[in-house]
């Protein structure tokens, strides 16, 4: 009757500590997960082998992750192979949608798991995240990264109400937490967060933070001795930096930005519009500071037909900049169609 007891205690406590860590790996606490998985792995309490390898492999403890794989797949849980194979091509996955996102391929393939209890404007989420950045900065990122997964469970839902402007303030919390979760030595946590992180800012064209996230992936990968998934994750970075380049407001160098657009704007179809409108846009613009008045309108007047069925504050700033550019040079014709332009809308 005492043995039967004792087991019956023994058992009580092993799925305790099975909840305790799936509660922890909810919360993104996942060396304490992995402890108690341990644990109820060591008694083959069900899946506590396969929960513990997952939470493993996310730690970039690979061997023992593998070593758990081989465990679960004795015991009957085949699914422990698929996690192998999926562990091992994690980083030529996201390599090829950051290669997607640079081309313009459709790559929103998830959504929040609910609908957001109110809106949360993007200056709020901004003004959290930059603190949380001040942590990070400070006192490394195992010391904020719990907070920064409550940061994002919190906003994350506002995505599917967002605009361009929420798309951007979310993908930057995604950022962070990629960021602190690489920092707490949670490599492979960190790669789905950078993913989400390059969507939202693909949705949202912001190609200075498309350009930020590769850079961090890269830094990741050479930490973790990838060296060549790391070169890749840079050179689509850097496209995406020229790109951010190319676009921004100050014309530094007119005709090399003309040259870095005539090569990107081409590949903005129907469904970027909002890329073509402000591409087409900064060609004019550039045309215009090199005194190429006609090249100049040529492009706004595409630009114009592009922004045509757009809601876009960025387009128009876009669009605003080059009427006040056409005036103070004296460009005309040019300063008229704008003029055409802003009387139609109005």
């Amino acid at each position: 009757m005492g043995d039967l007891l004792a087991r019956f205690e023994l058992d009580d406590a092993v799925e305790r500590l099975y909840r305790l860590a799936e509660e922890a790996e909810r919360a993104g606490r996942l060396r304490e997960a992995a402890v108690h998985f341990r644990v109820a792995a060591d008694q083959r309490l069900g899946d506590a082998a396969v929960r513990l390898a997952r939470v493993l492999f996310a730690l970039g403890e690979e061997a023992e992750a593998r070593r758990w794989c081989r465990a679960a797949v004795a015991d009957g849980f085949p699914e422990a192979d698929e996690l192998v194979l999926e562990n091992s091509s994690a980083r030529q996955r996201f390599l090829e949608h950051a290669a997607r996102i640079m081309v313009g391929a459709p790559t929103f393939d998830w959504l929040p798991s609910g609908m957001p209890a109110h809106r949360i404007a993007p200056p709020v989420i901004t003004s959290r995240t930059r603190a949380l950045r001040a942590l990070d900065r400070r006192y490394g990122g195992i010391a904020c990264h719990a907070s920064v997964l409550e940061h994002l469970a919190t906003v994350e839902p506002v995505v599917v109400v967002g605009d361009a402007a929420t798309w951007t303030a979310v993908a930057e919390v995604y950022e962070l937490a990629g960021w602190t979760a690489f920092d707490s030595g949670m490599p492979g946590a960190a790669l789905p967060h950078f993913a989400r992180a390059l969507t939202l800012a693909r949705q949202a064209e912001d190609e200075a933070l498309i350009a930020s996230v590769l850079a961090r992936a890269g830094r990741m990968f050479l930490h973790h001795n990838a060296p060549e998934d790391a070169l890749k994750a840079f050179q689509l970075g850097l496209v995406a930096a020229h790109n951010s380049w190319a676009d921004r407001r100050a014309l530094d160098d007119p005709a090399r930005a003309i040259t870095s657009l005539a090569t990107t704007v081409d590949t903005y179809g129907d469904d970027r519009a909002r890329a073509r409108a402000i591409a087409l846009t900064a060609l004019a613009r550039n045309h215009l500071a090199l005194g190429d008045e006609a090249g100049a309108t040529e492009f706004a007047v595409k630009a114009v037909e592009a922004a045509r069925d757009l809601r876009s504050a960025r387009a128009e700033d876009h669009l605003r900049w080059l009427d006040q550019e056409a005036r103070a040079a004296g460009a005309s014709v040019l300063a008229e169609h704008m003029s055409a332009r802003s009387a139609r809308c109005n």
